[in-house]
């Protein structure tokens, strides 16, 4: 007589439940991780509400070519933010007692030049040693942006933050220069800002 062997039957398998990850608080998580994003947006709107035309939104491009370059001489990609928190702070107090902020910001463009020039900025190559370059460019565009007329000069203006845009996607891709929350923030700023320019003049509110 031989034994036969008894087949073991594996217990049922549950039914697969699908698991849906983009739950409330993932989502909220993921927004949340996009705050420069936001905040760029939010700074595009209070530019725009403030602005005469294109051309007084000039100082957006230059503060932000200025404080790149003044993170890169100081070699401290996280001190970004303070230098932007400073310059914000002291153009609307200059704006708020009257007191007109271009030749304090060409005065500063110029020493921060000089400091680059002198600690051999332009001797590290890549994305640090342009933005002396950066600064003069996008620098000029906005003061010459000032002597055109209102169209003219705010195609310049929106072109040149279109430009810095463009710039600060490839800090972001690098991960150097400025912190990438900084470089997000910028291009979000600078394009939609120069694309709302662009706008505003092919087709004028009211025209």
């Amino acid at each position: 007589m031989t034994d036969t062997p008894h087949a073991r039957i594996a217990p049922a398998e549950s039914p697969a439940v699908p698991t849906h990850r983009s739950s409330p608080g993932r989502v909220v998580a993921a927004l949340a991780s996009r705050w420069p994003t936001w905040c760029g947006l939010a700074a595009t709107a209070l530019n725009l509400a403030d602005a005469r035309d294109g051309r007084s939104l000039g100082f957006v491009v230059y503060l932000a070519a200025l404080i790149y370059l003044a993170t890169a001489v100081i070699d401290r990609p996280g001190m970004v933010w303070v230098l932007f928190g400073f310059s914000v702070v002291a153009v609307t107090l200059l704006k708020v007692f009257g007191v007109d902020p271009w030749p304090l910001l060409i005065a500063g463009a110029v020493t921060v030049v000089v400091l680059g020039l002198t600690a051999g900025l332009l001797r590290q190559g890549g994305l640090t040693a342009a933005q002396l370059p950066a600064m003069l460019v996008f620098g000029a565009a906005a003061v010459f942006a000032l002597s055109l007329s209102p169209e003219a000069g705010g195609a310049l203006v929106a072109a040149a933050l279109i430009g810095h845009a463009v710039q600060d996607v490839a800090v972001w891709r690098s991960g150097k220069v400025v912190a990438r929350s900084m470089a997000e923030f910028c291009a979000v700023l600078d394009f939609t800002l120069g694309a709302a320019i662009l706008a505003l003049i092919l087709v004028p509110l009211g025209g």
